[in-house]
This record gives structure tokens, sequence and C-alpha cells, in this order.
């Protein structure tokens, strides 16, 4: 009985080393299978990896194949080329893959084209001066476009760089123009101010029955005229609308004084003009040319003068009126006053008892009596 307990603890012990071999083996096959495994997964993404670079080099080869064909520039649109993107097979195999799309590439290729635009504006610029072009506001782009591509420097240079190089030309041009416009209209201002300024102090003056055609003469040496440049419209239309201006005259002392006036200030306008101007010169300068201001705003607004008027004499009346409404009811308090004392006179005759009841009544009247005639004079003097 113990040799064959012994024998079968022996083949148990044979058994579970078999065992643990069999497990290391088995674990050892596993792992190699994994590292293979992990192999080939990386030779996989690499090899996706590559064949994706591999579909956007083939797409920006077909952008610069259509860059060189000049159906591509740093102008276009997706939307325009799309058309003729979406039948290149280089197009759709890089659809649905990671990364960047083509729409990505697209814009990151026009960016590159624009990176170069201020180099190439220096060569436009250049190109330019060798041809002595200027660009105006009426300058089309095939002229400007034929001027540039006809130099050797500018063969490189992106076509839709050429075409934003172009509307900067052509939007300086047309801000200059609108500058020169402005200037022209202050210069035609100033130069009609001018010319009413010195039908202002015509001498003798200007009636509201001239005609310019037969004053003209007078006025023919003056700078005044010679800047209109024989522009005998303007100058009919100007004197024509300062002769509506003109009131009639009936008063012939009136305009006699007016004459004198003028004549005076005419003769002490031209001794100022003959020694160097002071500040005074200047301060009665403006000072005059306000009056003159002045002078014209009451000649074109008579009617807010004369409501002015009104207005003045109404608020007059009103306090007139305010005035002998208060005199009255003075003179009214007064007379009740004096009746008072008249009845307290007749009632001097009664008893006791009656008089210090009047007596108290009567002083208590005759103190309201002042301080009514205090508030009455108050008001008065207000």
């Amino acid at each position: 009985l113990l040799e064959e307990l012994s024998k079968q603890a022996v083949v148990s012990t044979q058994s579970t080393g078999d065992q643990e071999d069999m497990l290391g083996v088995f674990s050892e096959h596993i792992k190699a299978l994994e590292l293979d495994f992990e192999d080939e997964k990386q030779k996989r993404h690499i090899k996706e990896k590559r064949t994706q670079r591999k579909n956007r080099d083939a797409f920006v080869t077909l952008l610069n194949e259509l860059h060189s064909k000049k159906k591509l520039d740093s102008t276009s649109l997706w939307a325009d080329l799309y058309p003729t993107i979406n039948k290149d097979t280089r197009y759709s195999t890089m659809l649905g893959q990671p990364g960047s799309t083509p729409l990505d590439l697209f814009k990151f290729y026009l960016e590159d084209l624009k990176s170069t635009m201020h180099e190439d504006k220096k060569t436009i610029r250049e190109v330019l001066k060798a041809a002595q072009f200027e660009v105006k506001s009426n300058t089309s782009y095939e002229k400007f476009y034929g001027v540039i591509s006809a130099d050797e420097k500018t063969k490189a240079i992106d076509k839709g760089n050429i075409k934003l190089h172009f509307l900067n030309l052509l939007e300086k041009a047309e801000q200059r123009e609108r500058e020169a416009r402005r200037e022209e209209q202050r210069r035609i201002r100033k130069r009609d101010l001018s010319f009413r300024h010195m039908l202002e102090d015509a001498e003798p003056e200007l009636l509201h029955t001239d005609e310019w055609a037969s004053t003209r003469e007078r006025f023919e040496g003056e700078s005044q005229f010679k800047d209109f440049e024989g522009d005998e419209k303007a100058m009919a239309k100007i004197f024509k609308e300062f002769v509506a201006t003109i009131k009639p005259e009936t008063d012939s002392d009136e305009r006699s004084e007016r004459d004198r006036k003028r004549r005076k200030h005419k003769k002490e306008k031209k001794k100022r003009s003959k020694r160097s101007p002071t500040p005074r010169d200047s301060a009665r300068d403006s000072s005059d040319e306000d009056n003159r201001k002045k002078k014209q705003k009451r000649e074109a607004s008579p009617e807010k003068e004369d409501a002015k008027k009104k207005e003045k004499k109404a608020k007059k009346k009103s306090k007139k009126k305010k005035k002998e409404r208060q005199e009255s009811e003075s003179e009214e308090e007064k007379t009740r006053s004096e009746k008072k004392v008249e009845k307290r006179g007749d009632k001097s005759d009664g008893g006791g008892d009656e008089d210090d009841s009047t007596s108290d009544s009567d002083i208590s009247e005759t103190e309201l009596e002042k301080r009514r005639n205090k508030l009455l004079e108050e008001l008065s003097k207000h």
C-alpha cells in the first residue's frame, strides 16, 4: 500500500510540472502574436499616411496645373473652379480621408499666392514708371494688364495679384479726383463770394433796375471779374441774385447819405491797405464784416423783425395794463378805509362794551389795510 501511494505521488508531481511548462509556452506564443499584430498595424498606419500624403500632393499638383493655365489665381473662388476640379480623380481620391480637405488645400494655396503681393507691387510700380503709365478713374483693366504683361519682369507674377494692385491704384485715382472736385467747388464758392462783395462795394451803388449787360463794363478791370475767366453766365446769375435783394429807394436824401458813408468807408479801406495792417485794423475789418452780415440778415428776414417788434409792443401793453389794474385796486382800498373811518365816527356815542369790540375790529382792519398797501407797492415795483 505504501509503495502504491508513493508511485501516485511521483506521477502527480510530473503532471503539474508539465502543465506549468505548457502554460509558459502558451503565454510566450501569445506575446509573439501580439507583437506581430502591432507591427502589422503600424505598417498599415504608415502606409495609409503615405497614401493620404500622396493624394494631397497630387491635388496640389492639380492646383499648380490650373494656375499655370491661368485658370487659378489669388482672386479665384472655390465655387467657380469646383466644376473643373470635381471631374478630376485627384479630387475624388481625397474625399473621406482624415486631415486637410480639398477646400482647405485650396485656401492654403491662395494664401501662398497672396504672400508675394508686397514684392509683386514693387515690380509692377517699376514697370509702370518705366512705361510712364498712370492709372486714372477711367482706365480699363485690359489696358493696364497689356502694359504690365509686356515686360518680362512680370511673367512670374500671379494674375490675381496684378488685378488686386490695379484695383488699389484705381481706388486711389478716384479718391484724388474726388478731392480735386471738392477743391474746385471751394474755389468757385470763394470766387462767387468775392464777386458779390465787389457788387456790394460798387460805387455808385447798384439799383434794383440795373442789368448785367449794361453794367458789366464798370467791373471789367477788377480782379474779381478776371477770376471768372469769361464765364458770363455765372457772373450774370450772381448779379441777378444780388440785384433781386436790393429794395427800391424813394428817398433821395437817404440814398445820398448812404453813398457818402460808402465813399468814406472805401477811402479808409484804401488808407489801411497802403500801410502795414495792425491788430486794430484787423479788428475793425472784422467788425465791419460782422455789421455787413447783420445788415444782410436784416434785409433777408424783414418778417422776423416785424414779429419781434410786435412781441415787444404786446409785452409793453400787458405791463401797462397790469400797473393800471394795481393802481385802481389800491385806490378802491383807500376809499373803503375812508368810509369805514367815517362810520366809526358816527358810532362814537354807543355803549362801553360795544366801543371795545368796535375798536378791536377797527385796529385789525387798519393793520390789514396797511399790509395790503405794502404788497401793492411791492408788486408795482416789480
